[in-house]
């Protein structure tokens, strides 16, 4: 056995930590939560996250996609407090990459490519970051803080400009990575591709993904048009300007059905800035369904092995978002505004993915071919030994194949599918009522006669009891 034991000591290491690292997926250890969450039981998605997130957080690999989630998952439950927490947490560790900061590490890549892509740092996509400003805008607008509402807003902006600077840098050093590591154990990528059963496979999972494309250049409309309702209620000069930038280019981004109301802030913003003075409005915002989640999905790819042709490999594939009350209308002063939709995160996410997907197949066919083929070549080793070291040589490698060959599943789950938007000039008898596209009604909800009254409104599901948050922004 001293033997055996000698033959296979860095093997066996890697597939023993293969196998303690082996495990649920986000997806699955968000379950129970996201039962409640999706049936709108913000409270019970709530008490459900709370051991969740305190497991979570002794990971530093994980703790930024679990804060994100209760950040959402608190907020919807009218706990500001740790939603202000949490999403300052995954907020500040996310800021360390504006810049400067190397989102592929190297050393790290190396031991995903041989385990698993899930033991790499999640450390938040562009969209992530964006969204997660928008929230902690919002938190801070609940609390009457314009101040670190438009501090959060600004870093939304920059978490878009950042990513127009380096994505393309980011994605090449993934693709990089993979060639190097494919190159240094003999396995070509380009040759995988080009493999027509392969080929096959991966197009028939990404291809119905191709038609998600984003906003613009990573921008999320949602976050740029809160940035504009800020800019506005400030009331100087400049920041009139800047809102009107804003709502011109959420207007831009938006098809024509959906763009009215953007126009008609950007032409209040305008007028304001020749001396008119603003009327007072109510801006109604809709947060619908669950956002997009990522499934595993396995296909064959080629080892150029005689003995061992096609190996299983486990991809991730996106899943698009789970659609709530379609929309609502909004009522003031006897006239019912319809809702338009303000951003679809189903594109947004889709987009991002779609970015990144050339490295995530070219790290995923490196991965799982590596481990394949030290399996086999381990095997191959031992042909002719005793059946007690075939045997061993077996289950290590079975072990190593199984612990080792899963998708990273990490994606913020609670994202809505849709955001709607409506606005009306605040009526005289100061109060309006919603109708969500599911026939409840939400309201009279009281808004001011000046300034800026925001509603924002979380429903997850057609007939579930929509969460309700008012903000007033005065105007100057």
């Amino acid at each position: 056995m001293q033997q055996i034991r000698s033959r296979l000591p860095k093997f066996l290491a890697v597939a023993l930590a293969a196998l303690c690292l082996a495990g649920c997926s986000h997806h699955d250890r968000m379950k129970p939560v996201m039962q409640g969450f999706a049936r709108g039981d913000f409270q019970r998605a709530a008490e459900e996250m709370t051991p969740l997130l305190k497991d979570r957080r002794d990971s530093d690999k994980d703790r930024t996609i679990y804060e994100l989630e209760a950040g959402a998952i608190y907020a919807a439950a009218g706990d500001l407090d740790r939603s202000l927490a949490a999403l300052g947490s995954a907020d500040e560790r996310m800021w360390e990459y504006l810049d400067d900061a190397p989102e592929v590490r190297v050393t790290e890549q190396a031991a995903a490519i041989l385990t698993n892509q899930t033991i790499v740092t999640y450390r938040g996509t562009t969209y992530d970051r964006i969204m997660c400003c928008a929230y902690q805008a919002l938190n801070h607008l609940s609390r009457g803080d314009r101040g670190k509402a438009m501090v959060s807003l600004r870093r939304a902006l920059e978490w878009q400009q950042d990513a127009l600077a380096k994505n393309a840098k980011e994605v090449e050093a993934l693709e990089r990575e993979a060639d190097r590591a494919g190159s240094s154990k003999g396995y070509d990528t380009d040759r995988a591709m080009r493999d027509a059963r392969t080929k096959g496979e991966i197009e028939s999972a990404y291809g119905p993904l191709r038609d998600l494309t984003g906003y613009g250049e990573f921008e999320v409309p949602y976050a740029t048009y809160l940035r504009g309702l800020v800019l506005r209620a400030s009331g100087g000069r400049s920041e009139l300007e800047q809102a009107t930038v804003a709502f011109r280019r959420v207007a831009g981004m938006l098809g024509e059905a959906d763009r009215g109301y953007a126009l008609e802030d950007a032409a209040m913003c305008e007028a304001a800035g020749t001396g008119a003075a603003p009327p007072a409005t109510v801006h109604v915002f809709l947060e619908t369904g669950t956002g997009p989640w990522l499934r595993e999905f396995k296909i064959s790819i080629p080892l150029f092995l005689r003995k061992v042709p096609y190996v299983g490999a486990a991809f991730p594939v996106l899943e698009r978002g789970v659609a709530g009350p379609a929309g609502f209308a909004l009522r003031a002063a006897g006239e019912a505004r319809p809702s338009a939709v303000l951003t679809d995160m189903d594109r947004v996410v889709g987009d991002d993915f779609n970015r990144r997907l050339p490295g995530i197949i070219a790290v995923t066919l490196v991965s799982s071919a590596t481990k394949a083929i030290a399996t086999y070549a381990i095997q191959e080793s031992l042909n002719g030994r005793s059946n007690d070291s075939a045997v061993l040589a077996a289950v290590i490698g079975g072990i190593y194949q199984f612990a080792t060959n899963s998708a990273d599943l990490r994606i913020w789950t609670t994202l809505p599918k849709e955001v709607h938007y409506a606005r009306c000039a605040a009526p005289a008898d100061g109060s309006v009522e919603i109708v969500l596209g599911d026939g409840q009604r939400v309201g009279p909800i009281a808004v001011e006669s000046n300034g800026v009254t925001i509603v924002h409104v979380r429903a997850t599901r057609a007939g579930s009891t929509p969460a309700v948050r008012t903000m007033r922004l005065p105007v100057g």
